[in-house]
């Protein structure tokens, strides 16, 4: 478990900077000079539709910076996310990126699945539980109970097993809370079906419904422009970040905003609108829903840190280090006891 733990942190200090690393590798992909005025989603999708006609458009991100592209998201037939990246001033396709084969993506698969699916992404959920047990197990045995001081002293003059030990319950100790907070956070995203039930139950809030269109025949969808506005008007203020389009007859628009106080980078608002008559089918504002839902909101911001600015987001990064320096000081121990009962075991014997 120790192993698993370690790359389970190691890759996840990684992600504490996805974007900023993404983009500082794949600029001619993200960046562009401003040239004006920004063309129209519905603009940029034809070009995308035409180059790439066995691809499914799946959801736009909205450029958020002048020097920001479009990214459009689209599905395989074999249910792989392509990214599309497109001029916003001038429509021109950027290029084309497989989720999984960026760098960043791949480390992603790691943290969430070890690269080995739905059963992957199970252990990685029963790991954060078992990382979740083991600190408030190491809470409990914390010398620091019982003298404070002692609990937070490092002897660097003392024999190597001591100074093993001290690192183990200082850094212990220094990284608990943080470790319970993102061991617990990302053990309810990967079980997310089993905790928004629990969550929905114990508040004794009724989980919505799933929103659906009612289907005109022969009614093509509504431009995403007009599907924008009519967003914008069921809820006011706060920033469009991605829109993502119906790929069922039945299915909806889903415009996520994220207003003024919203912690998480795309937002947590959400206007759904019926594909052919653009009726506004639910509203979601984050920063007014019901106790189910901030909690269910909270998850992601307090698992990579972005509650606290960015020293909040440098301290996480190097929170993902510490099941690294805790499995193998904490193996180090147990080698050291396992050791010494063989060799008392081996005198004993011998005498």
């Amino acid at each position: 478990m120790g192993l698993l733990l370690i790359v389970i942190g190691l890759t996840g200090s990684a992600l504490v900077f996805w974007h900023e690393i993404d983009e500082s590798l794949n600029p001619q992909l993200m960046h562009v000079v401003p040239q004006g005025d920004r063309i129209s989603p519905d603009a940029i999708l034809k070009p995308v539709q035409t180059s790439y006609p066995s691809l499914k458009l799946d959801a736009i991100d909205l450029p958020r910076k002048p020097e920001a592209t479009y990214k459009v998201w689209l599905k395989s037939k074999d249910d792989k996310w392509i990214n599309t990246y497109v001029n916003p001033y001038t429509g021109a396709i950027l290029g084309q990126r497989q989720w999984g084969r960026t760098l960043m993506t791949f480390i992603y698969d790691i943290h969430i699945t070890l690269l080995a699916g739905k059963v992957g992404g199970i252990v990685v959920g029963i790991c954060g539980i078992l990382l979740l047990l083991l600190g408030v197990t190491g809470l409990i045995v914390w010398p620091g109970w019982r003298q404070f001081a002692q609990g937070f002293k490092i002897r660097w003059k003392s024999p190597v097993q001591l100074v093993n030990y001290d690192i183990h319950k200082v850094g212990g100790i220094l990284s608990a809370l943080f470790l319970l907070l993102t061991a617990s956070t990302g053990a309810a995203m990967i079980f997310y079906t089993q905790f928004e039930g629990a969550v929905y139950s114990l508040t004794g809030i009724p989980k919505p419904p799933e929103p659906k269109s009612t289907i005109i025949a022969n009614s093509p969808p509504m431009v995403v422009d007009a599907i924008l506005q009519k967003a914008d008007a069921a809820l006011p203020g706060g920033e469009i970040t991605y829109v993502s389009l119906p790929t069922e007859a039945d299915g909806f628009f889903r415009v996520a905003k994220k207003l003024a106080g919203e912690a998480t980078p795309h937002g947590r608002s959400r206007v759904y609108l019926d594909q052919y008559s653009g009726e506004v089918l639910r509203v979601e504002n984050a920063l007014e829903a019901p106790l189910a839902n901030r909690i269910l909101n909270a998850l992601f911001p307090l698992h990579i840190g972005l509650y606290g600015g960015l020293a909040m987001r440098i301290l996480y990064l190097f929170i993902g280090l510490a099941p690294a320096v805790l499995s193998i000081t904490g193996f180090a121990i147990w080698w050291n006891k396992t050791y010494a009962v063989r060799s008392r075991q081996r005198q004993t014997v011998k005498s």
